[in-house]
């Protein structure tokens, strides 16, 4: 089960300060998504991380910035004609139609919301979990086919339930960033996977 981690949309104070630490402790994916700022100040976010965490990144909307990082990849809206970049390309879909779409040009997609939301108030899913989960399998008989994230509403009592219904991933916001401590939210969290995935082999 794999993690993303979505940013807060609004920048914090000593955000970078608190990436580089959640990059330490074994994020591996951080979608960097500020969608009401323009590029300028994502890049002034972007020169305050060691470039060795570059790759770990995946950006959103700010497509010009690809030419000026090495970044892990591009996040594409679910109306976004897809670019070709770099790394990395995955896209945000709210319908099962739309998995069908180009899935084998896509790396991941996230999809959801798949509980209720926790940063979005009042965002409810509109998907049956039953229904993802036959949707994921019918992917599985592709032989090149997206990685699935669930997104929305996933806190550490989903787990069980997210990995049942197939999902290859999580896409965290609120659960982490809701948190005084990201970073003490993130282990835990991940800790959590870790166990569950444990007791489940066994």
């Amino acid at each position: 089960m794999k993690i993303a981690l979505i940013s807060s949309p609004n920048f914090k104070s000593e955000e970078d300060k608190i990436l580089v630490n959640l990059f330490n402790a074994g994020l591996e994916k951080f979608h960097l998504r500020k969608p009401e700022h323009p590029a300028s100040r994502i890049a002034s976010l972007l020169n305050k991380i060691p470039s060795e965490f570059h790759s770990r990144i995946v950006l959103h909307r700010a497509h010009e910035l690809m030419n000026d990082y090495k970044l892990g990849g591009y996040h594409h809206r679910s109306d976004e004609k897809l670019k070709e970049v770099e790394g990395s390309r995955s896209r945000s879909l709210h319908r099962i139609s739309e998995l069908k779409v180009e899935n084998d040009l896509l790396d991941y997609v996230f999809i959801g919301p798949v509980f209720s939301s926790i940063s979005k108030a009042g965002r409810k899913p509109k998907i049956s979990l039953s229904a993802l989960s036959n949707a994921i399998e019918e992917l599985d008989i592709n032989a090149r086919r997206p990685l699935v994230y669930a997104l929305g509403g996933i806190r550490k009592n989903k787990i069980s339930t997210i990995i049942e219904c197939g999902f290859d991933g999580v896409a965290l916001l609120g659960s982490i960033w809701g948190k005084p401590d990201p970073v003490r939210a993130f282990k835990e969290f991940n800790s959590s996977i870790k166990s569950f995935e444990i007791q489940k082999n066994w």
